[in-house]
């Protein structure tokens, strides 16, 4: 038995390509506990975020969100020490059918979890049954945070050249396209779950995981049987395509269900600890936004107010000013103008050569300085005029130079749809994310791009060997490692696949030494 950080670790119950769910025992308190190691391959980015989401969730008190014992940062190893829950998760009750009290139960009470979750900034991002446990029977928790993102306020997060861990069955579409994201990523998941509780069955499905992401993408939001048609309007709202058009808060979700298990008393067996709060969420959501725009109107009135009196108080003053200019020159040039001069008769003709003298003068120099303001004037006018010439060829280039890059990511994007992943030729994918990175080398979008390329290869290559085509699995997966060498995923399917094909190599070998013979 392994220890480590005051736990002994009992056995390996999961393991992912993000994490490893180990059962282990508390020494302390001698009690079982589950350990989430992070992968250490993975970059300090994630590490780091991954201890912090851990104590924040610590932080959290809710009946339906997953105990946090420990969050532990020892060397390489990064854990989260959590309560076991050995009554399963939705994944495993779903092999039995839910009846319609159930699912919505479930789904009010995890939706007022993540209300609170999105209250502290963070995206849970990975919201499927596999996440739902189950502490009791009719108590689920909302549990794996490991690929959760913190968000400020009516921002959004740009996963950059982020790879995606989320599951793509339940991922939203903004999310699988790699578009920006926000909280209502989590609210089309639980649309998801909704539907396959209410159904038995997933709303969007294909041959290939490759068809179910394309599917969930452009197919409508499916109807659900006739008895349940007036949830037909809370699924639309969970499904929508568009983030803009789903339901804005996850309390709306509890919302609707409480209305409805009140209009169908015959479903309500709602039992004492069950909680679903907050019924007036409507009304409390409409008052929050007359109060922002009360506020904001009180808020212009104060400044229209500050701004008058500012201009008046100015007035005055400058009035004032004036006055006491007028007042000071009346009071001091009154004297003046009743002093005598006498001048001589020669004096005077002597004053009045001089004076030509010094007129002249200064004329000339008054000239000569206005021809040299005037040449300066007209040099800086020549260098005003060649640096707009040139500010305005630099914006040129510039916009010339976005409209290009704008022009070969929606090029390269359409392709990537298109599964014209690196052919035909200079019309492909990877060529146009490639035309964007020769024009500015660090275009996150580009990049991104070129990580969905290799992506899309590791899932042809999946199902491939799901459907054991190895070499055209090998196909796939050397296209894949030709553009990202040291891809841990697709070294990691190329083993398997040379595993699987190794059986046929010995009996082809076998066959061609009796031809020998």
């Amino acid at each position: 038995m392994k220890s480590i950080a005051g736990y002994n670790v009992i056995k390996l119950i999961a393991k992912g390509g993000m994490a490893a769910i180990y059962l282990a025992e508390q020494k302390s308190l001698q009690r079982q506990v589950v350990l989430k190691f992070l992968n250490p391959k993975l970059d300090d980015a994630v590490k780091k975020r991954f201890i912090e989401e851990g104590r924040i969730i610590a932080s959290l008190k809710h009946p339906n969100i997953i105990t946090v014992f420990d969050v532990v940062s020892a060397g390489k190893h990064n854990f989260i020490a959590m309560e076991y829950l050995p009554d399963g998760d939705l994944e495993t009750h779903l092999l039995a059918k839910i009846d319609t009290f159930s699912a919505l139960d479930i789904i009010s009470k995890i939706s007022d979890a993540l209300h609170l979750i999105h209250k502290q900034g963070i995206i849970h991002g990975d919201i499927k049954p596999g996440n739902i446990l189950f502490r009791g029977s009719d108590c689920p928790l909302l549990t794996d945070f490991g690929i959760s993102h913190r968000i400020e306020p009516k921002k959004e997060v740009d996963m950059g050249c982020e790879e995606l861990y989320a599951s793509p069955t339940y991922a939203s579409p903004e999310l699988i396209q790699g578009k920006p994201f926000d909280y209502r990523t989590d609210i089309y998941s639980l649309g998801i779950m909704l539907y396959e509780m209410l159904t038995g069955k997933k709303p969007y499905t294909g041959e290939t995981e490759i068809e179910t992401i394309a599917n969930s993408i452009q197919e409508p939001v499916p109807k659900l049987p006739e008895a349940l048609k007036e949830l037909q309007p809370l699924l639309e709202s969970l499904l929508a395509k568009s983030p803009d058009d789903r339901l804005s808060d996850t309390k709306l979700v509890t919302r609707f269900i409480v209305q409805y298990l009140k209009d169908h008393p015959d479903l309500a067996r709602q039992s004492s600890d069950s909680k679903l709060i907050d019924t007036d969420v409507v009304v409390e959501y409409i008052a929050k936004k007359n109060k922002t725009k009360n506020t904001s109107s009180s808020k212009n009135i104060y400044m229209s107010s500050l701004i008058l009196g500012f201009i008046l108080l100015l007035t005055f003053l400058l009035n004032k000013e004036a006055i006491w200019q007028q007042y000071f020159v009346e009071k001091t040039t009154a004297p003046q103008a009743i002093t005598k001069t006498v001048v001589q008769p020669q004096a005077f003709s002597r004053i009045t050569d001089a004076d030509d003298s010094r007129s002249t003068d200064a004329e000339n120099e008054l000239l000569e300085q206005q021809n040299i303001l005037n040449q300066r004037n007209d040099e800086l006018d020549r260098i005003k005029k060649e640096l707009d010439a040139q500010k305005s060829k630099a914006r040129k280039k510039q916009l010339d130079k976005k409209t290009a890059i704008n022009r070969w990511l929606k090029e390269g994007h359409v392709s990537l749809k298109e599964y014209h992943l690196t052919t035909p030729l200079n019309n492909n994918a990877l060529y146009y994310f490639q035309k964007v990175l020769e024009l500015d080398s660090k275009n996150p979008n580009a990049k991104k791009g070129i990580k969905d390329v290799v992506y899309r290869y590791e899932l042809l290559a999946r199902s491939e060997l799901n459907k054991y085509h190895y070499q055209k699995a090998q196909s796939f997966i050397s296209s894949g490692l030709s553009i990202d060498s040291k891809n841990e995923r697709l070294i990691t399917l190329q083993k398997e696949a040379n595993l699987h094909n190794e059986p046929k190599r010995v009996i082809n070998k076998v066959k061609d030494f009796f031809k020998n013979l």
